[in-house]
């Protein structure tokens, strides 16, 4: 029996996208969506592009090569537009992460710079920086609904199916081809390929399959403001007590952490709780009027902390990617642009996120 794609990526959030444009260059790619792109938690997200994350400044995993790929994905899809790299500051919130910011900037001098008190203050004044702050020249912000769209929208230029409210019931693998179940209303229809790549994100609690590889969700909110007028229009995104994202005359404020919630509609209290704490970290944001909310659940592996991508035990065909928690926007950007040769040899995935053996 034929196939209907070469791959069938099943979710278009920040994981499907990249791995849909990207794999859309040399494959016959359908991507299957419950709802629609980037309404899970990247359409949520704030889209804070840190390279230097934790109280400790401590470097996301292969740094330089990922924030590489973060322009490289956004150049080839013609979206770089969304990137323009306004830099991140992360000012000084606790005493010991002063030595740190200062270990971090010796060790990698091109990517962050150490900022004392008086140069801080002179150069960002809206912001507590009694104690310093880093400043990380390559960081910044991204609209993550939009790199998802641009992403798509590039893949289908390539040829690339994408479709919206088509919600996979269950998936199963034959020696010739990986089969899903699409849920088309009155009726389903399976759809088969090479291989199913699943991008499902906050949806994995419905599978079993993917429930058993550790995956942990953790509900966030992000809360947008109007933008102080003490505040200019070329205020940089913000990180350290939550983060500060500018768009436009509004800010993006987040976030919050809920590991026991039963429904992802916004919490007043964690709107309160979020501006409190943004407001120690730029005292003009006291007050500032709520615009609205959103929240939205991360996807983490409980042990690693890592992405988790390869076929799933026992499987050859069914693959997934997944767990990009709070690092995703230099992630996923990462392991989509190595995916095609990934996919010809499961044992090139990098250890620390590979599935492929476990």
């Amino acid at each position: 029996m034929s196939h209907d794609a070469d791959v069938l990526i099943v979710g278009a959030g920040l994981a499907g996208a990249c791995a849909a444009f990207v794999l859309s260059q040399t494959h016959d790619v359908h991507v299957l969506e419950a709802e629609e792109p980037g309404a899970g938690a990247s359409g949520a997200a704030a889209g804070l592009v840190n390279p230097f994350m934790g109280r400790r400044a401590r470097p996301v995993w292969r740094l330089r090569e990922a924030l590489e790929a973060v322009s490289t994905l956004l150049t080839w899809s013609g979206a770089s537009a969304l990137f323009p790299q306004r830099g991140v500051l992360r000012p000084v919130v606790a005493d010991e992460q002063a030595t740190a910011f200062r270990e971090a900037a010796a060790e990698h001098p091109d990517l962050a710079t150490w900022l004392p008190p008086s140069d801080a203050h002179g150069r960002f004044s809206g912001v507590a920086t009694e104690q310093g702050a880093l400043w990380v020249p390559q960081g910044g912000a991204i609209d993550v609904r939009a790199m998802v769209r641009a992403l798509l929208e590039a893949a289908q230029e390539h040829d690339a199916v994408v479709e919206s409210q088509a919600p996979v019931l269950y998936w199963r693998e034959t020696p010739s081809a990986a089969v899903v179940e699409v849920d088309r209303g009155d009726d389903t229809e399976e759809l088969r390929a090479d291989r199913v790549l699943l991008a499902l994100g906050q949806g994995y609690p419905r599978f079993p399959e993917l429930r058993r590889l550790g995956l942990d969700g953790v509900k966030g909110q992000t809360v947008r403001v109007q933008r102080p007028s003490a505040l200019n229009a070329s205020f940089p995104p913000l990180s350290g007590r939550g983060y500060v994202v500018p768009d436009d005359d509004t800010l993006v404020l987040g976030s919050n952490y809920d590991n026991n919630f039963d429904n992802l509609t916004p919490d007043p209290d964690a709107t309160d709780y979020i501006q409190e704490k943004t407001a120690r970290m730029v005292p003009d944001l006291a007050g500032a009027e709520v615009i609205g909310e959103r929240a939205g659940v991360r996807v983490k592996h409980t042990d690693t902390n890592k992405p988790l991508l390869g076929p799933l035990p026992d499987r050859t065909r069914l693959w997934t990617f997944t767990a990009l928690g709070s690092k995703g926007l230099l992630t996923a950007p990462l392991l989509a642009q190595a995916l095609p040769t990934y996919l010809e040899d499961p044992a090139s995935i990098p250890d620390p996120v590979s599935l492929f053996g476990r």
